[in-house]
């Protein structure tokens, strides 16, 4: 078959079908300024039929009105960055703007780059919080150095301060170093995580039993609650005691003295649930969307206090849950209140057979 064989029918059920493959969202006016055509992904954007409306009052953003402008009466293609609200939430699109022949009119594609421009400030707040979090230690290591090379070194008792500073410190760099590389590997996908099935009461346990010393410790009751029947789950063993280890110790560091933590164990149909509670201050609404993410800190309100011990970590044990729980096809989601305690949800399938 020839190439000039191949023409669309005139009815222009090809150009649709086009357009309407296309994930970004196409906007045509005509010479006047009309709307003359729009694809599926552009009239998924409006709440209602546009074509036929002049462009200035449909489109809201002043640098893409102009740019149509342009594009019409200066035969001008330009290049314009706007924001747009759709369907309630916040979207950013680069917009290529391009005028038609014949002095027809103009085209607008909207290419949708939000998740570009998400993972652009994920990578910047990335980088900017682990500077943050290894310039602190770093910094106080350095001092003590200098302190004890200027002379405090003769001193046997400021000598030992120091060094148990210093050591302090270090611990602190090599837990972030190992948090750093566990979030690499749970973020993975080239590292598959192999499924097998297993009784998730059983990891609990073994969670409790580990964790019961820092508990005592902390002056925190620890126990689990299972139910009678085994609660079968299909994921991968080792990454779920990971989970509910990096819960459990959160749970323990935000508790005060004298409360409790509880690692329940659920079974459904379709799921397995295990949720840690404790009776902490609590997490207050405005932070649940954002505390999975890598080093986001919450206020005062998850700080122990009252004569418990202080608060450390890496800020990177929810991001790590979250991660690890996602690769094996489940969910995790807190509920919590100010001075009602908090309390994460993990849910894992069952065995498909």
């Amino acid at each position: 078959m020839s190439r000039e064989s191949i023409r669309p029918p005139p009815d222009g059920t090809w150009l649709r079908a086009v357009l309407d493959a296309m994930v970004e969202a196409v906007l045509v006016v005509d010479a006047d300024g009309r709307i003359a055509l729009t694809n599926r992904a552009l009239d998924a954007m409006t709440s209602e039929d546009v074509r036929g409306r002049r462009a200035k009052n449909v489109i809201k953003n002043e640098r893409l009105r102009e740019a149509m402008r342009d594009a019409r009466k200066k035969r001008r293609a330009t290049e314009v960055e706007l924001e747009a609200s759709v369907r309630g939430r916040a979207r950013i699109f680069h917009a290529l703007v391009s005028p038609l022949p014949k002095r027809a009119g103009a085209v607008a594609v909207l290419r949708d780059v939000t998740p570009i421009k998400d993972l652009e400030r994920l990578r910047r707040d990335f980088v900017a919080n682990a500077s943050h979090e290894l310039r602190t230690p770093l910094t106080s290591i350095r001092g003590f150095a200098e302190t004890l090379v200027d002379g405090a070194v003769a001193d046997p008792a400021a000598t030992h301060r120091f060094l148990e500073a210093i050591l302090r410190q270090t611990k602190r760099l090599q837990r972030l170093a190992e948090d750093l590389a566990v979030l690499a590997r749970a973020e993975s996908t080239d590292e598959p995580l192999a499924a097998n099935v297993f009784d998730l009461r059983t990891i609990a346990a073994h969670v409790a039993t580990a964790l019961g010393p820092r508990a005592d410790e902390l002056g925190v009751k620890l126990r689990v609650s299972t139910p009678r029947r085994a609660v079968r789950t299909e994921a991968n063993a080792s990454a779920v005691e990971q989970v509910l280890t990096n819960l459990v110790d959160n749970a323990l560091k935000h508790s005060k003295r004298g409360g409790r933590v509880v690692i329940a164990v659920q079974g459904a149909v379709t799921l397995a649930r295990v949720e840690v509670r404790d009776t902490g201050r609590g997490i207050a609404a405005q932070h649940h969307a954002r505390i999975f993410e890598r080093f986001y800190r919450v206020d005062a309100g998850r700080t122990r206090s009252d004569g418990g011990a202080a608060v450390g970590g890496t800020g990177l044990g929810l991001a790590i849950v979250k991660h690890l729980v996602e690769r094996m096809r489940g969910s995790v989601s807190v509920e919590s209140a100010i001075g009602k305690g908090a309390t994460f949800r993990v849910e894992l399938p069952r065995p498909s057979r």
